[in-house]
């Protein structure tokens, strides 16, 4: 039976909980993800937990918020004059929002607050500051 290897493209399916068991998100569980192994297409944490696996295979790995999303960064919250904002956009809580830099590269932002004159935004990811753990199976090997 095949094994998966430094260099495989593998197939899995995975859930995330977060390190007490709760769900991480409020998703039942993700669609199957490919990835070849060492291509940095995800942590390297899970690149790593899925070597030596087979298909049918289920694991459970752990990563920690650092291996993960990062640890959540304060100065990646805003407070930004609506007015900045298009007129068109409803600013909602729990809305993402995009912003684009100077060099062209986009940067999603969770709305957290709205006033009257001001949108506070979150440049975090949800799951940033927070130990996962990953519970997949693995599907296919190719």
């Amino acid at each position: 039976m095949k094994t998966a290897e430094l260099g495989s493209l593998v197939k899995i399916q995975y859930f995330i909980r977060l390190a007490d068991g709760s769900n991480a998100e409020s998703h039942k569980s993700y669609k199957p993800l490919s990835f070849k192994i060492g291509s940095a297409k995800v942590f390297k944490k899970l690149e790593e937990g899925v070597i030596g696996m087979q298909v049918g295979e289920k694991r459970r790995i752990p990563v920690r918020a650092d291996e993960g999303y990062g640890m959540y960064q304060k100065e990646l919250v805003l407070r930004l004059e609506k007015k900045v904002f298009p007129a068109d956009i409803k600013l909602v809580p729990g809305r993402t929002v995009q912003y684009q830099n100077r060099d062209g590269e986009r940067v999603n932002f969770i709305v957290n607050e709205v006033t009257d004159k001001t949108v506070t935004v979150d440049g975090n990811h949800p799951l940033a500051g927070l130990n996962l753990v990953y519970e997949l199976e693995m599907l296919e090997i190719l």
